[in-house]
């Protein structure tokens, strides 16, 4: 009886499968660590924004745009290049001498709003 002699150079078919199977499971990993990271940081800086307007506005109310009455109110504001619509609700505190507000900031072709921030003002 004849044995033939193989030499194994290389790989096996099931070797190489199983390498390609990890490579690609492995690159789906990485490509949605890419995009989710990539999308936190678009929302991390539209939250950023909208804070910045929802500080600006706190700023306005504590100098030239002071409540003197319980009121809503709203309003648009350019920031970082994007509109961002802005609302306001004033109510009188349990203390006769504070406001409550809140502010809650949205971007203008957005339902949803992106930051809302409640404090208190002192009346006059």
């Amino acid at each position: 009886m004849k044995q033939l002699n193989i030499k194994e150079n290389g790989f096996s078919l099931i070797e190489v499968v199983i390498s390609l199977f990890i490579l690609s499971i492995s690159v789906i990993v990485i490509y949605n660590l890419i995009i989710s990271t990539s999308i936190s940081s678009f929302e991390l800086s539209q939250k950023y924004l909208a804070k910045e307007v929802a500080n600006n506005r706190i700023a306005l109310m504590n100098t030239i745009e002071k409540p003197t009455k319980p009121m809503n109110r709203s309003g648009k504001m350019t920031m970082g290049g994007q509109s961002w619509i802005w609302e306001e609700k004033i109510n009188k505190a349990t203390s006769d001498e504070f406001y409550d507000f809140q502010i809650s900031i949205r971007l203008e072709n957005k339902k949803n709003f992106t930051y809302t921030t409640k404090g208190f003002l002192k009346s006059e």
